[in-house]
């Protein structure tokens, strides 16, 4: 989640023009080839294992090493983007991650594409991804919601493009050839940034605190961190492995990079839908329960059932996907609801962490269930599980109304809320002395480990 504090000004006038669309386009494409080219691990993981002759388990750390760089980097280098501003921040990150990937086209050994690939590549796309989404908020004062939903829509779009076209790629140009072109185009990242202008007149953007210390005495907040390094940890295990579960039963390799793909279409249409279904469209009971726990007992109980043939294979994509795009919606509102933005955003470099952890472990554990059991079922059985536990934890507080009374006392805050859509009551939101008039929140859903 991306969590950002924007002072702006009512009386502002929008004096950018149509350029803040080209900003909004050039964010969208900043998305588009970070987010397609992350979850595209499962296709790498299936090269890199063939190529260096390694097991499962010393692959895996490959997705696993950039997914968490990723997301750390995000939060390591903020200090970088507060003192340089977003279009410099986006346009090293582009620079930095061409370079990874270019480094790649040299490496002889598995151990080098952790440092390449994983690492260098990762720092690249830390850096870059959430400037770009501060340098959307920069340009609108009225508008906002709608630009901020083109750039979300370049998460799909990326998960959705980029599978199909490394699968091609690696059929013209083999796998170095593969990582130079993919080189070049995250060195368009430097372009998507070189369009990111300052605003002179803008709304201007103040980073919260990311670890106070607030937000660890609320338990609703540590079951959402709890609850996102399930889902993290889940996730990454079926992006990782999907592909090559999909081989074992026969799948040829373009047909199972192709399941990716499928994901990114169903989790895009979910988050579509329930946008425009409104506010809190995941949070009403029979949606909650049905899509939280109802799907992730089917896609955890069904899984060995469907990858016997292809059909089955799309059908659980299809399943997965949708759950996906859910719950990431759920999340935003539950933890909006529950929580408040105030909290989230005093406490974003917990739950960014607590992402990064799961992303790091997923693969690696799933790697050694794999070898264990010499089955790729067991380790779907532990995706499906973290997936469901995640969705459990935050319906066990969603009915429950936890937190209302968890707040502590202290001089800084103001009001309390208690929670839920479902019970809401006339009660107080959190404030914070720091937060002045005028000020206001944003807390967007970046990915969808995404």
């Amino acid at each position: 989640m991306i969590v950002i504090a924007a002072k702006g000004d009512s009386n502002m006038v929008e004096e950018t023009g149509d350029w803040k669309w080209a900003v909004v386009v050039a964010s969208f494409f900043v998305q588009f080839i970070i987010c397609g080219i992350s979850y595209s691990i499962g296709i790498f993981h299936i090269v890199f294992k063939d190529i260096f002759e390694h097991d499962h388990f010393d692959t895996s750390w490959v997705g696993s090493i950039l997914l968490y760089v990723t997301a750390l980097t995000s939060i390591v280098l903020r200090c970088f983007m507060s003192q340089f501003g977003y279009r410099i921040s986006v346009m090293l990150g582009g620079l930095i991650s061409s370079i990874g990937l270019g480094l790649g086209m040299f490496v002889t050994d598995l151990y080098q594409v952790y440092l390449t690939f994983g690492v260098i590549t990762g720092i690249g796309f830390g850096l870059a991804c959430t400037p770009s989404i501060m340098a959307v908020e920069q340009y609108f004062n009225h508008k906002r919601f709608q630009a901020l939903s083109i750039v979300m829509g370049g998460i799909g779009a990326g998960i959705i493009t980029f599978p199909v076209v490394i699968k091609y790629l690696l059929e013209y140009a083999a796998w170095r050839g593969t990582l130079l072109t993919l080189s070049g185009i995250a060195l368009n990242l430097c372009v998507c940034g070189a369009v990111m202008f300052p605003v002179a007149k803008g709304r201007q953007v103040r980073l919260m605190p990311l670890l106070s210390c607030l937000p660890l005495r609320n338990i609703v907040f540590h079951g959402m961190c709890i609850a996102n390094l399930f889902w993290s940890f889940g996730s990454t295990i079926i992006y990782i492995y999907l592909p090559s579960y999909a081989m074992e039963f026969g799948t040829d390799f373009g047909t199972a990079s192709f399941l990716i793909s499928c994901i990114g279409m169903s989790a895009f249409t979910a988050r579509m839908v329930f946008a425009f279904m409104g506010h809190n469209s995941a949070l009403d009971d029979i949606t909650s329960l049905l899509c939280s726990v109802g799907l992730g007992v089917v896609v955890t109980g069904i899984c060995p059932l469907l990858i016997d043939d292809y059909a089955g294979q799309i059908g659980y994509c299809i399943l997965y996907g949708f759950y996906s795009g859910y719950w990431t919606t759920f999340l935003q509102q539950a933890s909006r609801e529950l929580v408040g933005p105030e909290y989230i955003a005093m406490g974003n470099g917990y739950l960014s962490f607590m992402i990064a952890l799961g992303s790091l472990l997923g693969g690696p554990a799933a790697g050694l269930l794999i070898q264990e059991e010499s089955e790729f079922e067991y380790a779907f059985y532990l995706a499906g599980a973290s997936l469901l536990w995640s969705s459990v934890i935050m319906l066990m507080f969603k009915y429950q109304q936890c937190g209302t009374d968890s707040y502590p006392e202290d001089h800084s805050i103001k009001e309390q809320k208690k929670p839920l859509v479902n019970h809401i009551h006339d009660e107080f939101k959190p404030s914070f002395s720091e937060i002045k008039d005028g000020d206001r929140i944003i807390v967007e859903a970046a990915s969808s480990v995404c």
